[in-house]
């Protein structure tokens, strides 16, 4: 009888299940990937809603585990693996407030209040509607957000700490997203964004990404 995968992915395709198949890399982990998209109808059968009734991707089987959200399962991912060092700062309550400072911002004021808002009246237009308003103000906000959120001072090798955290994953889906819908960045994000790029983990990670 073969062994049943320890990790098991569901969810190809999108900037949210790269996160994961980014983090996956980076902690050399093997997994089973389940190659489903969005908005394929794949998410909304009995059977992916017996694993995650939301019908969202991605989705994360770890054991009797079931972990959704992107965030919620990097975060996991590394609890659970110790691949990846954490620092003395990033360990402190100064390091973890911050961690939960910066994960809020970018989560709220960058991806859901701003990029979202974006996706829906651009390029789901047909579902929820033409925006143009909307989305004209969403990239200004996200620009106003960005600037004051990550000035340069705080934006250096990592977003935080001196170790690399599934912090820069999170960043870095959102800043690609944003050069995604022509939001200009910041010289100083264009070359974070670019130190990204260059992790092996993030190549491989967007190779197991692919629908």
């Amino acid at each position: 009888m073969s062994k049943q995968p320890e990790f098991i992915v569901w969810g190809a395709g999108t900037s949210r299940t790269l996160r994961v198949h980014w983090l996956l890399a980076e902690l050399n982990l093997t997994y089973d990937h389940q190659r489903i998209g969005p908005r394929t109808g794949e998410t909304q059968t009995q059977a992916f809603k017996a694993i995650n009734p939301k019908g969202k991707i991605p989705v994360l089987i770890h054991g009797d585990r079931i972990v959704s959200e992107s965030f919620a399962i990097t975060r996991y991912l590394r609890r659970v693996c110790t691949t990846l060092a954490f620092d003395e700062a990033q360990l402190s309550p100064e390091g973890l407030a911050r961690f939960d400072e910066l994960a809020s911002f970018m989560l709220m004021e960058l991806d859901a209040t701003s990029l979202y808002i974006i996706r829906r009246h651009l390029d789901l237009a047909e579902i929820y509607g033409e925006a143009p308003n909307a989305v004209i103000s969403a990239k200004a906000y996200f620009s106003k957000m960005l600037a004051q959120g990550l000035p340069e001072p705080s934006l250096g090798e990592f977003v935080w700490g001196t170790c690399f955290s599934e912090l820069d994953i999170l960043l870095t889906s959102i800043l690609d997203w944003a050069a995604a819908v022509d939001i200009v960045l910041p010289a100083h994000c264009n070359a974070y964004r670019g130190r990204m790029h260059q992790r092996p983990g993030y190549g491989l990670g967007k190779d197991k990404n692919k629908p």
